[in-house]
């Protein structure tokens, strides 16, 4: 009997194996989460009831516009960055305008999102905002006067998610789709408008047709257009098929003959899938043939099924890429790209070099703050608003540190000074700092700093009792993207540890 069958054998219910950043933000992160969904696969917990499902979401209708859209060639980051970047590498666009090659923005934009707080090298972060030759122009569009906001030229004051119009298309746990929406609860203050009211302004001005006046308009066109009832919603929230079925094991469906017979529909033999040419970027159904599948660009846009045996099966629709629909634990892409087609495991180059009192710093969250965001919530941050280093006591005891002892973490791109917390919750070769602290801005529950804007905490100054902010640990992590879907490597960061 086998070390899987050893262990698969007292579980008689279905699971899932819960991951991501931890596991996911290392040089080798792709392969350890494709280590851990196959070990879901060969355990039976994909897509079944209680398992590691394929998310079953709401499908929108809504107005689209047209027009021709011209970017710069940064949100991939440099040439040999990562091989497959299919979500972007954003936390390299500030260096690619530093470098400057694939062109600078005149106007560089921001919507809810925080370029210098929420990536590594904070520092050169705030020195590509701060130089006008590199970035003439800063524009935020945030709720909050942020760390990055205080760089900008001009800031659009949005607003919060009790004052918003929208609709999301979120996953359902239930796996039955939700169509919900989002609606102001409260008025706006001020000045503040949201942002897409903003843009549907501008549309106007420059005469764009857009189809729509406002986002409540988009989203009551929306709904005219899927079929659901704006009046309900906005009583109600949220709708959902009364008769609609949890969708499990969809990839099983099997199709008919009419649905990959059809006109313009190849197979490729050496993947299995049968897709339509038509919806890659091939110029030709003879160059598409000669290509193949996987070869042809954007191939994986005309998906239709896949072939297994003699019949052929929905399978597991690709995004992004052209991959086959089978559940690939092999994967022919990876392999295309010289790196091992099965998971296996890549040891970090860092890691290789480390010198005997090295540490790795990792960071991680808390469950009463937000990533950067929840800081200025004067109620969360009362329950969390210090961030000490955790160390294990054998590595505290070498170096001489206490608890509540000030410490210096040092890597090669800079060095933070914070307090330790000794504890067994950390392994002896780690050090760990979480990254939801440390601000230098958003309002003086989160820094101890009014905003510029003159906007205090009145009326709870008094009753803020506590003068920590913590250490934000992203000052000394490198922006390093890993090898193959360019993920900031948070966790790979090699370090030395002194007490000050």
């Amino acid at each position: 009997m086998t070390g899987v069958q050893t262990c698969a054998l007292p579980i008689s219910k279905p699971g899932t194996i819960v991951s991501y950043r931890g596991a996911v933000a290392h040089y080798n992160g792709v392969d350890t989460e494709r280590a851990i969904k196959m070990l879901d696969a060969i355990l039976g917990y994909i897509d079944v009831k209680g398992g590691t499902c394929k998310g079953v979401g709401p499908k929108w209708k809504y107005p689209k516009t047209k027009g021709d859209q011209k970017k710069l060639k940064i949100v991939d980051g440099f040439k040999g960055d990562a091989a497959y970047p299919t979500h972007h590498i954003n936390h390299r666009v500030l260096k690619m305008i530093k470098d400057g090659r694939n062109g600078r923005p005149e106007i560089y934009m921001f919507y809810c999102y925080e370029p210098v707080y929420a990536n590594g090298e904070v520092q050169e972060n705030i020195d590509i905002m701060k130089d006008e030759k590199l970035i003439p122009y800063i524009v935020s569009i945030n709720p909050f006067y942020s760390e990055s906001t205080a760089l900008s030229d001009l800031i659009l004051p949005d607003v919060t998610y009790l004052e918003r119009w929208s609709w999301d298309d979120m996953v359902s746990y239930e796996q039955i789709p939700e169509f919900y929406i989002r609606q102001p609860v409260v008025k706006t203050p001020g000045e503040v408008r949201q942002f897409q009211d903003v843009v549907c302004d501008l549309a106007k001005r420059l005469g764009l047709k857009l189809g729509f006046d406002s986002a409540e308009d988009f989203i009551q066109k929306s709904c005219e257009k899927t079929g659901v009832d704006f009046e309900y919603l906005k009583k109600h929230g949220v709708w959902h098929d009364p008769k609609a079925k949890p969708k499990y094991k969809s990839y099983a469906k099997e199709l008919k003959p009419k649905d990959y017979t059809a006109e313009n529909i190849l197979f490729d033999e050496k993947t299995g899938v049968h897709w339509n040419w038509k919806k890659s970027k091939a110029k030709t159904k003879e160059g598409a043939e000669k290509k193949g599948y996987t070869a042809t660009k954007k191939a994986y846009k005309g998906y239709v099924g896949q072939k297994i045996g003699n019949k052929v099966y929905t399978g597991f629709k690709p995004d992004k890429l052209n991959k086959s629909g089978k559940f690939e634990i092999y994967s022919e892409l990876l392999k295309n790209k010289g790196f091992s087609p099965l998971p296996s495991y890549i040891s970090i180059p860092e890691h290789e070099k480390m010198k005997r009192d090295d540490l790795i710093l990792t960071t991680y969250k808390v469950g009463v703050q937000i990533h950067s965001r929840s800081q200025n919530c004067r109620w969360l941050t009362e329950i969390y608003h210090d961030n000490p280093a955790l160390l294990n006591p054998r590595t505290a005891q070498k170096r001489g540190i206490k608890e509540g002892d000030r410490i210096r973490v040092k890597s090669d791109i800079g060095e933070i000074v914070t307090k330790a917390r000794v504890t067994e919750g950390v392994h002896p070769k780690a050090i760990a700092i979480s990254h939801h602290l440390g601000h230098w801005q958003y309002g003086e529950f989160a820094s101890g700093k009014r905003a510029a804007s003159g906007h205090v905490c009145i009326p709870d100054c008094s009753r803020k009792w506590w003068k920590e902010t913590g250490v934000h640990p992203n000052w000394i992590i490198p922006n390093a993207p890993d090898p193959i879907a360019g993920q900031l490597r948070f966790m790979d960061t090699v370090v030395k540890v002194t007490k000050v």
